[in-house]
């Protein structure tokens, strides 16, 4: 199995392949790069995770901690939580749910803080302004595509030893399609099946003309839930 999610998260990932029987090639098409930002939250009610790599970012601010957490899902609660925040309440893996939970527990006049990388998705602060939350958003990450497949990629893929590809993210799968191509892989890329965390993570794929299958629901236990199958 190829994972092509950011070396923290894949590493897990990883083991959870090897707990399922299969043997799991890390390559990841995006890294991570933390950002300064202003950890100042006076006036803050809570913070607002939408993904793992923001936690781990802001971990590294230790006043952050004083504030109770929201976090989009399942996941990021559980980095959250090993990182020493406090969980206010976790959404069901998406903006819409996270924002509808946010508008139920905080009263209107609060402030909350998101802390988020360069790329975000769905507009959390107007739908959380239309409640009377007032949002901040500080970017403190950024995605970094990688310019090149590692080269036990290239090899591993041309010999047909790669039997799928897991993508997590919609940025992810496109870089890795642009990666494939610029490689000159993409018959070999086609040949493979992909599972994606979710359909917006699998539209970038159709363009390999390959088996694509999206998971029902946004976590990777949905995600991994497809391998069984």
């Amino acid at each position: 199995m190829l994972v092509t999610r950011p070396r923290f998260d894949a590493a897990r990932t990883a083991e959870k392949l090897a707990a399922l029987g299969h043997e799991a090639l890390i390559d990841p098409v995006i890294e991570i790069e933390p950002l300064p930002f202003d950890a100042a939250v006076s006036g803050v009610s809570a913070l607002v995770f939408t993904s793992a790599n923001a936690v781990r970012v802001a971990a590294a601010q230790g006043t952050l901690k004083q504030v109770p957490v929201f976090a989009v899902g399942e996941r990021t609660a559980e980095v959250a939580g090993e990182s020493g925040f406090a969980i206010a309440g976790v959404a069901a893996g998406d903006v819409s749910s996270l924002g509808e939970l946010i508008a139920a527990k905080l009263p209107p006049g609060q402030q909350a803080l998101h802390l988020a990388g360069e790329d975000r998705a769905g507009d959390l602060p107007n739908f959380l302004s239309r409640n009377g939350i007032v949002v901040e958003t500080r970017i403190i990450y950024r995605a970094r595509a990688s310019e090149n497949l590692r080269p036990e990629t290239v090899g591993a893929l041309k010999a047909g030893r790669i039997g799928a590809v897991l993508h997590y993210s919609e940025r992810s799968a496109a870089n890795f399609v642009r990666l494939v191509e610029k490689a000159a892989l993409s018959e070999f890329a086609r040949k493979t099946r992909h599972y994606c965390i979710s359909p917006a993570a699998a539209s970038p794929l159709a363009s390999l003309g390959a088996q694509v299958t999206a998971a029902t629901a946004p976590s990777e236990a949905a995600l991994l839930d497809l391998l069984e199958r």
